[in-house]
């Protein structure tokens, strides 16, 4: 029996014992964070298939940029001027061309269906972008057109290289 009073003591004062407080103090701290413009960007390429020089009509095909920048950040998507660039070409006209060893094949990009605006490298020909957020990114169709006419060789495959930039 003096076991179980005292066990029972025991936990009565270990449950029933609190800490007492005299009084209690407070600190305020800041917490934060900038959030910074930034862009991602993807691509999927443009594949014209076939090419019949004898046709009178131009060969067309698209590919796709996938643009994703921090909500309300400005930017500007460009396309450089490829790596087999014509005489004279410039970033705001670029003459671009697929090539297989010396031959060329002339090919131009668009930034709409109708491939009336050509789809530079410069500020004022990009196509401007307002960021949605992480969640809202954008895709644009890139509008290719190998145009008519052309004496370019015969051969397996032409190509190029092109530099798709988000500028923000």
């Amino acid at each position: 029996m003096k076991k179980a009073l005292l066990g029972f003591l025991f936990v009565g004062l270990v449950l029933g014992a609190a800490p007492a407080y005299a009084g209690s103090a407070t600190s305020d701290f800041t917490v934060t964070a900038n959030v910074v413009a930034a862009c991602t960007i993807s691509t999927t390429g443009i594949s014209f298939g076939n090419y019949d020089a004898t046709s009178l009509v131009p060969k067309d095909a698209s590919g796709s940029v996938t643009v994703a920048c921090a909500l309300g950040t400005a930017a500007n998507v460009r396309m450089g001027q490829g790596a087999n660039t014509a005489t004279g070409s410039t970033d705001a006209a670029p003459l671009r061309q697929m090539a297989t060893g010396t031959d060329r094949l002339r090919y131009d990009l668009y930034q709409d269906a109708t491939h009336l605006v050509v789809w530079a490298n410069t500020a004022g020909t990009g196509q401007a972008y307002v960021g949605l957020g992480p969640l809202g990114g954008t895709t644009l169709t890139i509008y290719g057109r190998v145009p008519i006419n052309q004496n370019a060789p015969v051969a397996n495959g032409y190509s190029d290289t092109v530099t798709a930039s988000v500028n923000f």
